[in-house]
């Protein structure tokens, strides 16, 4: 079974329900983005910086269920690109199977993005 199939959402609702309800995990994965970027990183893994909060959430938190969904990695990536878009090379994004154009990006047919 699919993210769909089990969630009855797709991947981006689920992003978009869980940032609104856990905002703090953006404004870590920002924090740690620009601290990156500040020290001269160029490329920066999403990945590396939510199993960086989950670590850090797992050593604070009380809450032993909080979770976040892998395939949320990619949107967190998006997000902050979104938001600085000066630093839209430090991640490497390719087209996702269920992405459509997006507000701020347009998927090209070969799967690049391009940031608007």
């Amino acid at each position: 079974m699919n993210y769909k199939q089990l969630n009855k959402r797709t991947i981006r609702e689920g992003f978009n329900d869980f940032n609104k309800k856990n905002p703090h995990v953006y404004e870590h994965f920002e924090k740690q983005a620009l601290k990156a970027i500040e020290k001269g990183r160029t490329k920066i893994s999403a990945k590396l910086i939510i199993n960086w909060i989950r670590w850090n959430e797992f050593l604070r938190s009380t809450d032993k269920s909080f979770k976040i969904n892998d395939a949320y990695q990619s949107y967190y990536a998006r997000y902050f690109i979104e938001k600085h878009p000066e630093h839209a090379g430090v991640f490497e994004l390719r087209k996702l199977r269920n992405e459509q154009d997006g507000p701020f990006m347009k998927v090209e047919a070969n799967g690049q993005v391009t940031f608007i």
